[in-house]
């Protein structure tokens, strides 16, 4: 791995030492290089080329099944299932596969000592690639992917969806991503085996599928193994009460922060 961009002197202090020069580092892999054009391209086709699939192309081989035409909303309904659980159990893999070697691959080739050794603390570290790639996920994976499949809904409705439960639904998204993209790093910190890091990771992300089913739901939304669900009935009429909704995602953002905060902990007393 090559470190690119221009340095710059650093006046932080602190925690914050160093850290606009890491953060310009982290955000150079996305924006001074092709990653961004690339996941971009990849969510799009993943999330809303099945999305014009099930709305555009799957009415007519349902008419040419049957002899009828499929009922609009049950096919609308499917294009939000795609977005919002093929979306979050796709964005889940892409941001675990992500985040695997951020720090993993930097502590066994050395890089992170090396880093350390100059000017810069290990908060500054740790939270530079945190933000900068979560930039670029809510961009690439979420954002611009949704906003397409916005586009879409309303096209085949005819009219413009609600905005609001559809944000949340965007919004859910972002904290489930961040969910495992936190839990991948701190999985980086505890273990030097890509393995166990990978394992881990997507082992939470696939029990999703799973267990809430014997978990109850007071116990499962717990976890942001139910919003998957939970966001698919949002749109095109919201069937849920926020009250339902607020639980999973209040939580979600808990266990980010509980992640996140045990990495910067146990970073910081890492030996190398």
């Amino acid at each position: 791995m090559t470190v690119t961009g221009k340095l710059e002197t650093v006046t932080e202090r602190g925690w914050r030492l160093g850290y606009l020069n890491l953060l310009q580092r982290e955000s150079q892999e996305w924006w001074g290089t092709r990653r961004w054009l690339l996941q971009s391209m990849l969510w799009i086709i993943i999330i809303d080329g099945f999305m014009a699939f099930m709305l555009f192309v799957m009415p007519g081989i349902m008419r040419m099944a049957t002899g009828e035409e499929a009922a609009s909303f049950d096919v609308i309904e499917g294009a939000v299932a795609v977005l919002f659980q093929l979306g979050m159990i796709g964005t889940g893999v892409g941001t675990i596969i992500l985040g695997q070697d951020l720090i993993l691959e930097e502590r066994l080739n050395g890089i992170s000592e090396w880093i350390l050794s100059k000017p810069v603390s290990r908060v500054s570290y740790i939270l530079a690639k945190l933000v900068a790639n979560m930039v670029g996920i809510s961009i690439f994976y979420v954002g611009i992917p949704a906003g397409i499949g916005y586009v879409l809904l309303a096209v085949k409705m005819g009219n413009l969806p609600a905005i609001p439960p559809f944000l949340i639904g965007v919004g859910a998204m972002l904290l489930h991503s961040l969910f495992f993209f936190t839990l991948t790093l701190m999985m980086g910190i505890l273990s030097q085996s890509r393995s166990i890091v990978l394992g881990v990771a997507m082992g939470m992300l696939f029990a999703g599928l799973i267990l809430p089913g014997f978990m109850g739901k007071t116990l499962a939304s717990l976890t942001p193994w139910m919003l998957p669900r939970l966001m698919s009935g949002l749109i095109p009429v919201p069937i849920l009460p926020m009250t339902v909704l607020t639980t999973p995602l209040i939580m979600t953002a808990i266990w980010s922060i509980i992640f996140i905060s045990f990495s910067l902990f146990r970073f910081r007393r890492l030996e190398f």
